[in-house]
């Protein structure tokens, strides 16, 4: 879906008549950054090399949000012995290493844009958005004469848990299977 499909969506969602467009991005952006945060599946790897000295720390890049293994180049191995700290790293030998990172997806800038996150959670975005402008036309109105900012927010949460569980399992489908021995 693309950013306008998902503001076409939310709009029917909140029932709202309209809203604008500079808002729609914010709050598309806002959720992938909610979403990476939340869950493994909504974030993307990125491997990245870096050259590290013994015992010195080296910058992370900005958006990384955790690192999963790393590989001495050298010796081609998975390097275990490494410690993170302030969005830095500390490597205990020199040499280059290939640092897989799991970072936030790219901010869309227009609505012609279509999310980089997974289309799986593209109608949890749809919720969010539409949760928003709710939440910013009926500020400080609660559930009073049909505002439901509660129930798009809770919806919001099903739907990208849904989404999580769906590429989770299909993750796990990719494993080897076990089988009994035969004699």
């Amino acid at each position: 879906m693309t950013a306008l499909e998902i503001k076409n969506y939310a709009l029917k969602l909140c029932g709202l008549p309209s809203m604008p467009d500079t808002y729609v991005i914010d709050y598309i952006n806002e959720a992938l950054d909610n979403l990476a945060i939340k869950y493994d599946t909504a974030r993307k790897k990125v491997i990245i090399a870096l050259t590290g000295t013994e015992n010195e720390w080296t910058d992370l890049p900005s958006d990384c949000l955790a690192v999963k293994r790393c590989f001495k180049v050298d010796n081609n191995y998975v390097d275990d012995d490494f410690l993170i700290e302030n969005n830095q790293i500390q490597f205990t030998d020199t040499g280059t290493y290939k640092v897989e990172c799991l970072s936030m997806q790219e901010h869309i800038s227009a609505l012609t844009d279509t999310p980089a996150i997974n289309i799986a959670y593209h109608i949890a975005l749809a919720y969010w958005v539409a949760h928003k402008e709710i939440s910013r036309e009926f500020l400080l109105e609660d559930m009073v004469q049909g505002n439901n900012k509660v129930m798009l927010l809770q919806e919001y949460g099903v739907k990208a848990e849904e989404a999580n569980n769906a590429l989770s399992s299909m993750k796990r489908s990719r494993k080897r299977i076990k089988y009994a021995d035969f004699f």
